[in-house]
């Protein structure tokens, strides 16, 4: 299968059996009461979009009576039209669930999407994808963060998915672009419309030398609510999920989010303390995302997974793994940003560093829990006794069972588990390794 069919075929390429196809899906879709997941269930059930349509009056033994009178009463057909005639003239190729170069993970998710519009290498579907998102906002050492892991994955041959935003996003497609790997990017708009319009030298590349795939029809513009729903297929695509850097209201918590109900890894660039750009970021470590500092450590956790590519920490290139000696290099030269100088409420105009102002009583620093108190030896023992005791557990009920901080925690499962004692499973869980 060459890179054109692994990533299906423009309109006018189609046979009559692949626009049948094709018009099935589009009624589909734009029927009332047929949402992604329901549609993505018909598929299952089926085997695809024409298979459903044909056995649409046993729609109500799967629970979906609804959806066949809606379907019955054809509600759906203006839209499915528009969408179909807009196709025609397209410069991109469609990409249905039932082809056989649909990605395979991305049809795992209980609401893959029923058909992409692609633009550029089509073979990056069949490659290793890992994703790599961020803030719009994003400082100049998130932008640093997420380039160095977008660059140094990319040349291992890892392709890193990301959203085409400002920000995070852009920085890691550019990144990537010039790798083995190279890059996709999810659009939040139709394949036709590009968004931001700053981006335009990006989408230029990506449809040159990368991949840009829509679930959206052609010509749909940028709305605010499109972009959460397209996460989950930068999610669903990916092995797993790295956020460079993150407030706490940012949307790339979505895409983290979505990831550990996919059953992805997710990872977190913890970025500096008391640093609010980072906030979001520390948050995912605290509820059980795995911190990164470099890019072996995503190599490391995914070794299995990237076993049958043959992509190991040994594929980074030297140059690289140098480089992450000293850390993520500050982006355009810029030095890299620390602790805000602004002192805390209650504390103003004190430099960072300085002793805080004298109070007429000194509070009792509160005593440590016990577990803080143990050496590093006898918590590994009590963490393990535990896993034995309860079976695998998520780490933010590990870390309230043993009174262990998200940091202490884990450290102490990092090196646990490079001694082959236990095992990270989906879902931020560990078990105690047989």
């Amino acid at each position: 299968m060459d890179a054109t069919e692994s990533a299906g075929r423009p309109w006018r390429a189609m046979d009559a059996d692949q626009r049948r196809e094709f018009w099935a899906t589009l009624a589909l879709r734009h029927c009332k009461g047929i949402g992604a997941r329901t549609l993505a269930k018909l598929l299952r059930l089926y085997g695809s979009a024409y298979g459903a349509v044909e056995a649409r009056q046993r729609w109500g033994d799967a629970g979906l009576l609804s959806a066949s009178r809606e379907f019955a009463a054809e509600s759906w057909r203006a839209a499915a039209r528009r969408e179909w005639d807009s196709a025609r003239g397209l410069e991109a190729r469609i990409l249905l669930w039932s082809d056989p170069g649909y990605p395979p993970l991305l049809r795992e998710i209980p609401d893959a999407p029923a058909v992409l519009y692609c633009r550029g290498d089509g073979s990056l579907l069949r490659a290793p994808v890992f994703a790599v998102v961020g803030s719009r906002r994003a400082t100049a050492q998130g932008k640093a963060a997420a380039a160095y892991m977008a660059r140094c994955l990319a040349a291992c041959g890892l392709t890193i998915v990301s959203g085409m935003a400002q920000g995070i996003d852009r920085v890691a497609h550019e990144a990537a672009l010039g790798q083995v790997g190279r890059s996709i990017g999810v659009l939040g708009t139709g394949i036709d419309v590009r968004y931001p319009a700053a981006n335009a030298p990006v989408f230029a590349a990506m449809e040159r030398e990368g991949l840009l795939v829509s679930e959206f029809p052609p010509g749909t513009p940028p709305m605010a609510a499109n972009f959460p729903v397209r996460n989950r297929i930068i999610s669903g695509l990916a092995l797993g999920v790295l956020v460079a850097e993150a407030a706490s209201r940012s949307g790339s918590l979505v895409t983290a989010r979505l990831a550990l109900e996919q059953n992805r890894e997710v990872y977190a660039v913890p970025g500096p303390a008391l640093d609010a750009h980072c906030l979001g970021s520390q948050d995912l470590v605290r509820q059980g995302a795995r911190p990164v500092f470099n890019a072996e450590d995503v190599l490391r956790d995914l070794a299995a997974r990237l076993l049958p590519y043959g992509i190991s920490p040994d594929t980074l290139p030297e140059a690289e793994k140098a480089a992450a000696a000293d850390g993520f290099a500050a982006a355009d030269g810029a030095a890299p940003q620390t602790v805000a100088a602004a002192a805390p409420a209650g504390d103003a105009g004190r430099a960072v560093g300085a002793a805080p102002a004298p109070s007429a009583v000194e509070p009792t620093p509160p005593a440590p829990p016990v577990a803080a108190l143990l050496a590093p030896e006898a918590q590994g023992a009590r963490l393990l006794a535990h896993l034995r005791e309860r079976g695998p557990l998520q780490v933010d009920a590990l870390g309230l069972a043993l009174g262990l901080a998200p940091a202490a925690l884990s450290g102490l499962l990092v090196g646990l588990e490079m001694q082959g004692k236990v095992r990270r499973l989906p879902g931020a869980r560990y078990e105690v390794q047989a």
